[in-house]
């Protein structure tokens, strides 16, 4: 009756997993549709073991997740806790916020960790049991024994599966709700230069730590739990010896206590050098393309160098804090036994009257003392480290948020869209306000232009309109919260153009999509492209010029037809003609913000522009004044110089540049295939890593690991030959017991200092210095074929900085003790080794099998697993994300792509746990069958032969547990292994193999450019971008490069830096052709550049940015601050960080060693002086050669009294250098042309159309 019960409940079980089956496929066996049996025993899992072994998993091939683990209701209690847990000043912070949520499943794992402890105690009292059967000559309880055997170790595997199960779910929760609670927070707060670093480790280091907090707590107070029942029940068996171990352990705790106060800064000290370097690397790789533009991959390696070494520094540091506890708790596990039982040996009377079922069941007592006492040692540092990472956390969302000041208008003030009082505004990075006593107000339909020098605070008022900033007096009202809004640097996400400029929309109009596109000018550009408006974003547009990226921003803003719109300068990037059909698109009677009644803040100084708005801000030392628009109509054009003639008409132009939007789409899924296609099985990986370790540390692993797991299984046959020995032979057995104890304990020690101090540091510096060689001097169109966030992965999250070849070390030692284990049954009974050998042979086969399916599995799963969500595009762009409106549909992407991760994720630790399921059902198979043969064959056997054995299946129990967790994690980790080597060994270089001529110290020495029949393709199969350039610029000569937006002048200059090679013809510079000259000699020497974006690294010093080579005294640096007026800004914010120091002649090397940071935000404008301040240095470093000087959009977003800064250098440091300028605006940089000498180049379709000689002065 009971059996056929028993049938109909397994039935009714797996009912509804096979309907659901039925019914919706593969995908129905999940979790939430298996059985009540199939989810405790982690059945549906099955399906997966076989497949990924066999073949590659997709993300798509994944079960979908337990619908209680998905981000989006987590993420909402979590940003809902934390609100009530700021709004009821609670003191416990982070982690009650986290259990108050979670409360329910942070108690419901308490059950099944009482009934294993239940279960695990219940084992010495078995093995006393047994061996008193084996002792006793008379028939006994047989089919009790073997049941016992059978309810204790089929419990262990049923409560730990079930227990595990729970925590599993625990850590999914916690890890989505952490996150989520990031992507909500990242989003509301002021962006501050290098938060996306910060977040990002945050998200990535720091959350991976805080997932086991939920084990962490309840593992320490079970193991307290279990070492009190240890004590108690070995005091039962030792009487007054039974304090010993609890003396050990009180001694061992003062080890505890010296963690305990150097562990959390330690950690904290690591974790920001992690930081540090991210934001480094992540700024260098977003801005590669202006890097090698200046030619300072060198100093950037050497700095990201400098920080990694930095970073494994601090890392040692904790380590060798770890060494030392684990040397304390190693220490209490292997010689609190060891002391115990020889003075429990010369306590007795008569030696003769040591017992097997004594020593035996006392040893495995003593294990359970020690072992929890040694797991709570463990688990208090990893606590206090845990408690660092929530500090982290909580100090980022303790910021404050960006706190909208604006009020609405009432009905009443219906004709007004905005309304500034009084204002006064402060950036947080100074001490007074950059604008006082702002006062204007915003009619519907307005057209306001804001004019006014580099630096006085046009970016700022506008952000002040978009509430980024907050007001120190006065008061800004608007009709509506969300506006429109352009950056001066735009940013856009990483998708295609068409799905760019409606950026949120659910259901774009196409209809006003198509209009938007000609206002903008984007029609002919779109039409040109392979793809066209398909064509892909990539890297924030490094595959798009200039003028195409702000034309796409404006495109977006104009497309979303909110009432107000916010334009920072937009038009900066594009020639004359497209502009002019832009404005008259957008501004003209009949334009589209007249027609839509749209009020326009525009930010420009062109002057132009002026006459044709209906009011004009002008900026000035703090304050604004208005200026009456009619007043510039008198003035003519002044963007028209007189001693040039208008460029050519582009209204024929028919041909875009072609920048590297063509290249091939089939190469960006190599880095995908690559990855997808390893097995981590091949041995080509486990040498590569080896080789990164080194054979000497190699050596010291696998000599310490040997030597321990050899070891600690025989000090177990010491102790067995004890129990058999004769009263004289005792004691010496128990002090060579004791001595291979030490042994083992200076063996354990080895392991952990060979691979936290030596392999797992210089692994970790040898495998990021192999990805940082290759990626930084990768050339530029790998940049553009491969998503940056893909690079980042490989440079930030998959350096491998634990003692991985640890994991191989355990995984050694439990093969070793499974094998013991087998061979001890095999001696259990001579006269029946073949029901032995039967039994042991089963086992190693059935464990290697448990072992083989699950780990391809891991491997296939895990390129998967560390592709998690990315959030630095929408960081970078939290601004336009916050001025459109369009935060809650950024968070329920972010929740979307965190669910995809999470799916690999939880498989991944549910394979583990299935894993560690399985060998727990098979020891206890092992142990059950064991009895059996004691039951069937007792005559032959001694009660030690039984103690040891069910002793080693003890220590087998716990070693499996460790060896599954440690294998499948070396899989997986080998997995980021591969595919570092994979970037190592496919990723191109820049050429160099005919670079072999050394041109000179004095090289260039006049500055003679010649181009010959130049042709330049960003691909081979793609149209040339460049075709047939001809030219030749003398020594000393100026020429400015014009021509409509995509034209082909960006490619002409990377093609001079060589950073596009040329498919046909040669560059030659005073006579050497660049061709056959290193690359890093050409960017060095040859020329200097200055990149329009002005390239800064924010965590770098103001001396590294701008003299990254160290080249130059501060006496230099501070004349060429003071020539581009940039020092009084630079020292003023400096001395508010030196404590109020008033000396600055003293502190000017301080200033200097500043981090960038602190000086930021700079404007457009002072960025573009900081980069013509850079090359004055370069300029100065050796006036003996003239290398020729590039300048790229270098006067696009200054004013008239900064353009005078530019016409001073060119007329004077510059005046004997070859100088070529792209330019949109040149009029007020014409000054410094000379006539009958300078020249300007139209390009036009990838050719040169026109070059002119400047005919008079201006």
């Amino acid at each position: 009756m009971a059996i056929s019960k028993t049938g109909l409940l397994a039935v009714d079980c797996h009912i509804p997993e096979l309907i659901m089956t039925q019914a919706f496929g593969a995908h129905a066996n999940t979790e939430e549709n298996s059985s009540i049996i199939g989810n405790l025993l982690f059945l549906w899992i099955r399906p997966m073991l076989h497949q990924g072994y066999s073949a590659t998993l997709l993300i798509q091939d994944l079960p979908e997740i337990h619908s209680s683990l998905l981000s989006d209701d987590l993420r909402k209690k979590a940003v809902q806790a934390w609100k009530d847990r700021v709004k009821h000043q609670n003191k416990w912070g982070l982690p009650f916020v986290l259990f108050q949520f979670l409360k329910s499943d942070f108690l419901f794992p308490i059950i099944p960790r009482i009934f294993l402890i239940i279960f695990r105690y219940a084992q010495p009292v078995f093995i006393g049991l047994a061996i008193e059967f084996v002792k006793n000559t008379s028939t006994g309880p047989e089919l009790s024994l073997v049941l016992y055997a059978a309810i204790i170790y089929l419990g262990m595997a049923v409560s730990a599966a079930l227990y595990q199960n729970r925590i599993n779910r625990l850590q999914v929760m916690i890890r989505g709700a952490l996150i989520g609670l990031l992507h909500h927070y990242c989003l509301n707060i002021p962006t501050s230069g290098s938060e996306d670093s910060e977040v990002l480790t945050l998200m990535g280091t720091d959350v991976d730590s805080l997932i086991s907090i939920g084990e962490i707590i309840h593992e320490i107070w079970a193991q307290m739990l279990e070492v009190v029942i240890g004590t108690v029940m070995l005091s039962a068996r030792m009487q007054w010896l039974a304090i010993l171990p609890l003396i050990a352990i009180l001694a061992c705790s003062r080890m505890s206590a010296y963690v305990a106060a150097h562990l959390q800064s330690k950690q904290k000290d690591w974790n920001f050098a992690t930081q540090k370097r991210i934001a480094t690397t992540t700024t260098a790789l977003t801005g590669i393309k202006s890097l090698k533009m200046m030619g300072i991959e060198d100093a950037i390696h050497s700095q990201i160098s400098h920080l990694r070494k930095e970073e494994l520094l601090m890392s040692k540091r904790l380590r060798w804090i770890h060494v030392a506890y684990n040397a304390s708790a190693n220490a209490l596990g292997i010689f609190a036994p060891v002391l115990t039982l020889i003075l429990y040996s010369m306590a007795l009377r008569d030696p003769a009257t040591l017992q097997a079922s004594g020593i035996f069941t006392s040893v495995a007592l003593l294990g359970m003392v020690t072992h929890p006492a040694n797991m709570v040692m463990t688990l208090i540092p990893r606590a206090i480290a845990v408690m660092a990472n929530f500090s982290r956390i909580e100090s980022y969302l303790a910021r404050p948020l960006v706190q909208d000041p604006r009020e609405l208008l009432l009905c009443d003030s219906i004709s007004q869209f905005a309304v500034l009082d009084h204002t006064s505004i402060k950036p947080p990075s100074l001490e007074s306000p950059i604008l006082s006593d702002v006062h204007f107000h915003l009619e519907k339909g307005d057209f306001v232009i804001c004019a006014g020098a580099v630096g006085s605070g046009k970016t700022t008022l506008a952000l002040a309109l978009l509430w980024e900033i907050h007001l120190t007096t006065g008061s800004i009202l608007v009709s509506s919260q969300e506006m429109g809004y352009c950056a001066q640097n735009p940013w856009l996400p990483n998708t295609s153009i068409r799905s760019a400029i409606p950026g949120r929309s659910d259901r774009p109009d196409m209809a006003w999509y198509n209009t938007v596109i000609e206002a903008c000018g984007l029609a002919y550009d779109l039409n040109t492209l392979d793809d066209g408006d398909m064509t892909m974003v990539e890297n924030n547009g490094i595959n798009l010029s200039g003028g195409q990226k702000h034309r796409i921003a404006l495109a977006r803003a104009v497309f979303s037809r909110h009432k107000m719109l916010i334009l920072d300068d937009p038009f900066s990037a594009l020639d004359h003609n497209v502009a002019d059909h832009i404005f008259k698109s957008l501004f003209g009677s009949n334009g589209l913000f007249k027609r839509t009644s749209t009020t326009v803040f525009l930010i420009s100084n062109s002057g132009k522009l002026f006459p044709r708005a209906d009011k004009l801000v002008i900026l000035s030392d703090g304050k604004m004044k208005h200026q009456n628009p009619d007043h510039f109509k008198q003035l003519g054009d002044p963007s028209t110089p007189s001693n040039f003639s208008q460029p050519p008409s582009s209204k024929n132009l028919v041909s875009i540049e072609k920048e590297p939007g063509r290249i091939d789409n089939a190469y960006r899924m190599k880095d995908a295939a690559n990855d997808l296609s390893r097995r981590v099985g091949d041995l080509v990986v486990y040498r590569h890593y080896l080789a990164a370790v080194g054979q000497l540390n190699t050596f010291l692993i696998l000599f310490f690991t040997a030597a321990y797991s050899f070891l600690l299984t025989f000090s177990n046959y010491v102790l067995k030959w004890a129990t058999e020995s004769s009263p004289e032979d005792l004691r010496d057995y128990m002090f060579f017991y004791a001595g291979i104890s030490g042994i083992a304990w200076v063996a354990t020690n080895g392991t952990m200092w060979s691979t936290q101090i030596k392999a797992a540091i210089q692994s970790g510096a040898v495998l990021h210095a192999q990805l940082l060689e290759r990626i930084i001097h990768a050339p530029l169109t790998y940049f553009i074929e491969t998503d940056v966030g893909i690079i980042l992965n490989r440079s930030i999250t998959e350096q491998i900085w634990p003692g991985h070849l640890s994991y191989r070390y355990t995984t050694l030692s439990g093969i070793s003790e499974l094998e013991q284990s087998n061979l001890q049954a095999l001696c259990t009974n001579n006269s029946h080794s073949e029901c032995s050998t039967y039994n042991g042979g089963n086992s190693s086969v059935l464990f290697y099998l448990c072992l083989l399916y699950p780990v391809g599995l891991s491997s296939n799963i895990s390129p998967i697993a560390v592709s998690g969500p990315r959030v630095k595009i929408a960081l970078r762009g939290s601004i336009t994300i916050r001025a459109f409106g369009w935060k809650g549909k950024f968070e329920i992407q972010n929740t979307k792509v965190l669910d995809l991760s999470q799916k690999p994720f939880y498989l991944l630790i549910s394979l583990q746990s299935w894993l560690k399921m399985t060998l727990d059902c098979l020891i206890a198979i092992v142990a059950v069958t064991l009895i059996l043969f004691t039951v069937l064959y007792k005559d032959t056997l001694t009660g030690a032969d039984i103690g040891l054995a069910l002793n080693l299946i003890i220590v087998a129990n716990s070693t499996l547990l460790k060896l599954v967790e440690s294998w499948t994690s070396l899989e997986t980790s080998l997995g980021a292994v591969s595919r570092l080597k994979s970037v190592q060994e496919c990723t191109p270089s820049e050429r160099g193999v005919l670079a072999t001529v050394n041109p000179g110290q004095q090289w260039p020495s006049s500055g003679k450019l010649q181009l010959h029949d130049l042709s330049v393709s960003y691909n081979r199969s793609s149209v040339p971008a460049l075709e047939n350039i001809s030219l030749v610029i003398t020594a000393g000569q100026k020429m400015i490069v014009i021509g409509r937006t995509g034209s082909g002048k960006s490619t002409l200059m990377l093609s001079l830096l060589q950073i596009l090679t040329a498919s046909q013809g040669s560059i030659w510079i005073d006579g050497i052709d660049l061709a056959r000259v290193p690359l890093n000699t050409v960017r060095q020497r040859g020329f200097i550049a200055a990149p329009q974006d002005g390239f800064h690294i924010p965590t770098a010093t103001l001396r590294f940015n701008l003299d990254p080579h160290s080249l130059c005294s501060e006496a230099f640096i501070i004349e060429a601050l003071k020539k581009t007026q940039l020092w009084r800004r630079i020292s003023s914010i400096a001395l508010l960080n030196l404590n109020g120091k008033e000396d600055a002649r003293q502190e000017l090397r301080p200033v200097l060693d500043l981090p960038m940071s602190i000086f930021l935000p700079l404007s457009a404008g002072e960025l573009q002086l900081f980069a013509l301040c850079r090359t004055l240095l370069r300029v100065w470093i050796n006036p003996s050669t003239k290398p020729i000087i590039v300048l790229d959009e270098a006067s696009s977003s200054l004013d008239p009294q900064a353009e005078s800064i530019l016409e001073e250098i060119l007329c004077d440091d510059l005046r004997n250098h070859t100088v070529i300028m792209v330019a949109h605006r040149f009029e007020g940089i014409m000054k410094a042309m000379r006539s009958g000498v300078d020249s300007i180049v139209t390009m036009q379709n990838g050719h040169l159309e026109d070059i002119s000689i400047v005919a008079g002065s201006s």
